[in-house]
């Protein structure tokens, strides 16, 4: 074979292979960088590995999923300003939300939600419509939906938490959002704003008295541990946020869009699911851990929500009070 021929052989080979290349040129291109701060078996890390596996169930092998967890690339400020910037696609966002946004300062009005069906049919209504589009444009942030961090406990190493006088001089780490300050600040707290990685330091040295959230970040975290009580106060419902860089958001095609929202969807429901049957099953757990030595009581929800009901007007001229009236509205409040 002279040397033209092997030319025209190698040609046609090649034409071939060519031909056996898949014509979706774009998957390689659909890719999403996501990620999380908190550990496995956290509410936020939950809803977001909830979520990367909806995505692949959703497009297979057309998507790439980066996920990241355990504060790999930060805490939850830094991750915010990554998304925001870019250099994430998808967060989920706790309570630290008000901080792009203050119509997310509705959540911390205690007491506002009686149970998370409650709050969970908010949010997948004209309420939650009404959060995405604020979001989208003072955060420049798509939300994809609302999981569940859940509602919120008080633990300390003073006393039990039974009637609103015993938060008076308790220094407890609360998220650094002004209203969840404010709320605190009312019932005679110290608030501290703190890192939730120095927390179980903070509060075994004394350096604080205790802090405030859901069972699964007591048990994950272990502040059972280096904690005397834990006080059943559900005092607030906080949601996760699973948030989209909004250009990321608006570069997909409308059908990537919709398998997107799917995704996240089953996260939601995911992530809900899995906040009710924690709940049900933490104290239990948290008990046999702690061997007798953290002590569990319940509170006096109705001192409790009389004594919050007069922040709630405070926290409305941060939230909005159009906004705040809707929500309340919407609640039969």
């Amino acid at each position: 074979m002279n040397h033209l021929a092997k030319i025209g052989v190698a040609i046609i080979l090649i034409s071939g292979l060519i031909c056996l290349v898949p014509m979706d040129s774009q998957a390689a291109d659909f890719k999403l960088k996501i990620s999380v701060e908190s550990t496995p078996g956290s509410a936020t890390q939950y809803a977001l590995a909830a979520f990367r596996d909806a995505l692949k169930a959703e497009f297979g092998d057309k998507i790439e999923v980066d996920y990241y967890d355990s504060g790999t690339l930060g805490d939850e400020i830094v991750h915010m300003q990554q998304v925001r910037t870019g250099q994430l696609d998808v967060i989920p966002i706790g309570s630290d939300a008000v901080q792009l946004d203050p119509k997310w300062a509705v959540f911390d009005m205690m007491f506002l939600f009686s149970s998370r069906e409650v709050a969970g049919k908010l949010l997948d209504g004209e309420i939650g419509m009404k959060l995405d589009a604020s979001f989208q444009k003072k955060a420049g942030l798509k939300v994809l939906g609302f999981g569940e961090i859940g509602f919120r406990q008080i633990t300390n190493n003073v006393r039990p938490v039974v009637v609103p006088a015993d938060l008076k001089g308790l220094k407890l780490r609360t998220p650094g959002s002004k209203t969840r300050i404010l709320s605190f600040k009312s019932f005679g707290a110290i608030p501290i704003s703190m890192n939730i990685g120095e927390l179980y330091l903070a509060m075994q040295q004394g350096v604080i008295d205790g802090q405030e959230n859901p069972l699964g970040n007591i048990r994950a975290h272990s502040w059972f541990e280096v904690q005397k009580y834990i006080s059943l106060s559900n005092h607030v419902y906080t949601p996760v946020t699973l948030s989209m860089n909004l250009a990321r958001w608006n570069s997909l095609s409308p059908e990537r869009q919709k398998g997107v929202l799917r995704a996240a969807t089953a996260a939601v429901q995911a992530s809900r699911k899995y906040g009710a049957e924690n709940d049900a099953k933490l104290v239990a757990e948290i008990k046999k851990l702690a061997k007798g030595k953290t002590q569990f009581n319940e509170i006096n929800v109705a001192e409790f929500q009389k004594a919050a009901k007069p922040v709630w007007r405070e926290i409305a001229k941060i939230a909005g009070e159009d906004f705040t009236n809707e929500v309340l509205k919407a609640l039969g409040q």
